[in-house]
């Protein structure tokens, strides 16, 4: 193959890898986007099961009280109702990609009604996900107060 040739094929190839990559990273936030709004909607509508079908079974949950959940307590206290979530509203998403993992940061705004008392909550959160197959599961999550 003449070199003006060879270097059209790798110009070719290489724009053509470019173009692959961007299109899966916009695949991949739009993938996570869906499973971010998708945990949250299971959390205000206490579905277990979609809870379950969302996050790891070595689910980190911590709260900005410092007291930490694995899957199955975090799942138990908000599907028995001792934690009800009315609305849940996210602002200033952050979102990095790292390969199968993502990082996601936001304000977390919600109403929340616990052992009887409804209270007003804003926090920033951390989010750690994991992606498997083709979409993502919450791998460790972090409340904090700013």
């Amino acid at each position: 193959m003449p070199m003006t040739k060879l270097k059209i094929f790798l110009a070719a190839t290489i724009a053509c890898a470019a173009s692959l990559n961007a299109y899966a990273k916009a695949t991949d936030q739009a993938s996570l986007d869906s499973a971010v709004q998708r945990l949250h909607a299971a959390m205000i509508a206490a579905n277990g099961a979609e809870l379950k079908a969302l996050t790891t079974p070595t689910l980190s949950y911590g709260h900005s009280n410092a007291s930490v959940q694995n899957q199955q307590v975090y799942i138990d206290t908000i599907v028995s109702g001792k934690t009800h979530y009315k609305r849940i509203d996210l602002s200033a998403p952050s979102v990095t990609l790292a390969g199968d993992n993502a990082i996601v940061r936001d304000h977390f705004s919600t109403t929340v009604e616990s052992d009887g008392k409804q209270t007003d909550v804003e926090l920033d959160q951390l989010m750690v996900w994991k992606k498997v197959g083709n979409g993502w599961k919450l791998l460790a999550r972090q409340g904090f107060k700013h």
